[in-house]
């Protein structure tokens, strides 16, 4: 049997971390999102999900990552045009501008929920070892892609 996300996070996450993954993992399902093990050459013996949506990414997890021992597990968000539109919640805002990937790879400029932003890598978001503060954010970030993905991005608004 092909092991799923759910049991990488069983081994590899304790306490509250591997309560927090699973419960977003949960969300994640409950959301339509398929997960894809991603084990071509960069990625090979290691965990690593594309998180798809109709069949159009909307984030990637890796877990235990031992180039980055640091960290238990890491969310990206993959590049979007949804997140360019500002959106009301002051509070999801203050915290996906908190979590913009910086110059890590491919940096360009981009607008971020209404708000321009240099050296942007081509994630976007990347949110080491989330905690449950984090979670709210982690799920509007997944839900605003459903929708982008769901409208085909022609008249996306917020």
């Amino acid at each position: 049997m092909t092991k799923q996300i759910e049991d990488y996070i069983t081994e590899n996450l304790f306490e509250e971390n591997r309560i927090i993954a699973l419960e977003y993992i949960d969300f994640l399902k409950n959301m339509g999102i398929e997960f894809y093990k991603d084990d071509g050459d960069c990625w090979k013996n290691k965990i690593y999900y594309w998180l798809k949506f109709k069949d159009e990414c909307v984030a990637f997890i890796a877990i235990k990552d031992p180039d980055e021992p640091e960290n238990l597990w890491t969310v990206w968000s993959e590049d979007s045009k949804a997140f360019e539109n500002d959106i009301p919640e002051l509070e999801i805002k203050e915290t996906a501008w908190k979590y913009i990937d910086f110059g890590h790879c491919g940096s360009c400029k981009k607008i971020i929920f209404g708000k321009a932003f240099e050296g942007v890598c081509g994630t976007t978001f990347r949110i080491d070892n989330p905690s449950r503060s984090e979670l709210p954010f982690l799920r509007k970030m997944v839900e605003i892609c459903i929708r982008y993905i769901s409208d085909s991005g022609s008249s996306f608004s917020y």
